[in-house]
């Protein structure tokens, strides 16, 4: 847990982020309304308010500005997840840091990329790439918090939890498609519900599974 605050940004530190969720903001902007294969990093730049260079300082590529809501998401869980108890088990941790994701500044845009994924393969590949990512990502967490836990069992523990976020935003999406009025502006609740309650089934142990299991057994 960490044991002292962080200090305050400097000034420098605050235009440097307002200059960087400006562009990504463009890009979603520009993803919406041109649709991706219009995207360049000269439009995107523009509809920013900066130069073409600015733009390469701050991502290499269209794609990883269209990915930061996913990073500054999984760094959000990093941070909620480092102050939980550490004598809490991962998998309650797992779901209380999904269920502090509040903010639907950091949910809607990943929504909404993830709506526009399904129609284009190469943002469906970029998704993949960022689920693997964080991933990884996430195994370097579960590893600091639980030490003493093999490299296979927090491999594996991530990939769960990354698959059970994956089957959520699928079931979510399907979901949409059905509701009278996809746009209702519910859906970033409605998305953060079904990643808890996906996460719980992990935690749980899948108990509709296990009731229809021993339904079974006793017939």
């Amino acid at each position: 847990m960490s044991s002292s605050p962080m200090p305050p940004p400097s000034r420098r530190e605050l235009n440097k982020a307002a200059t960087r969720a400006a562009i990504v903001q463009a890009a979603f902007g520009q993803l919406e309304s041109a649709g991706y294969a219009a995207l360049t990093a000269e439009s995107v730049a523009d509809a920013a308010g900066v130069s073409r260079r600015t733009f390469f300082n701050y991502f290499p590529s269209i794609e990883a500005a269209l990915n930061e809501p996913t990073k500054l998401l999984l760094e959000n869980a990093v941070a909620v997840l480092d102050e939980l108890d550490p004598e809490l088990d991962l998998l309650s941790a797992a779901v209380a840091t999904v269920e502090s994701l509040v903010d639907p500044a950091l949910l809607e845009p990943i929504a909404n990329l993830y709506l526009l994924a399904s129609e284009h393969p190469q943002m469906a590949r970029m998704q993949l790439e960022a689920w693997n990512d964080c991933a990884g990502a996430l195994t370097g967490i579960i590893t600091a918090r639980a030490p003493h836990g093999t490299p296979l069992a927090a491999t594996v523990f991530a990939h769960c939890v990354i698959g059970a976020g994956k089957a959520a935003f699928a079931q979510w999406s399907r979901e949409l498609a059905a509701a009278p009025d996809p746009a209702d502006p519910r859906r970033t609740h409605m998305l953060r519900a079904t990643l808890a309650e996906a996460i719980a089934q992990l935690r749980d142990g899948f108990p509709s599974l296990q009731q229809r299991a021993q339904h079974t057994r006793k017939a």
